[in-house]
């Protein structure tokens, strides 16, 4: 798949996701085998989601690090997802993947993308 319709798919996914109002997503290839997808969406309640991907493109598409990162207006974490090196989640059996919330780190797999939306979405559902 060319990254050209790998980042069509986000858009699509974003664009799929109830109660969102904006959004924002660009790539930047990074020669000869890479690139890095970065993108923000913003929900009716003005929380937001920031999305960032280091990709491998050959042979095929694999997600290297990644970040997802969903905060209330006031900007206060509810939660973020990433595979960062982090020595807080090095105790963690998923690590390096891992999930933040405001108050702790917790284990979890990789997640897609179209979860971290659908799960952000549920969080504007519940709290309008």
């Amino acid at each position: 798949m060319p990254l050209a319709e790998y980042v069509e798919e986000i858009r699509r996914q974003i664009l799929d996701t109830p109660h969102v109002v904006s959004h924002s997503l660009g790539y930047e290839e990074r020669p000869p085998l890479a690139a890095i997808v970065r993108g923000s969406v913003t929900f009716v309640d003005g929380s937001y989601i920031r999305i960032k991907e280091f990709l491998q493109l050959r042979p095929v598409i694999k997600r290297l690090k990644y970040a997802y990162h969903y905060a209330i207006s006031t900007h206060a974490l509810m939660f973020r997802y990433d595979n960062a090196r982090d020595p807080a989640a090095r105790h963690l059996s998923t690590y390096p993947d891992h999930r933040h919330t405001p108050d702790e780190v917790l284990s979890s797999s990789a997640p897609a993308l179209r979860a971290v939306l659908r799960e952000a979405a549920a969080y504007v559902k519940r709290n309008p």
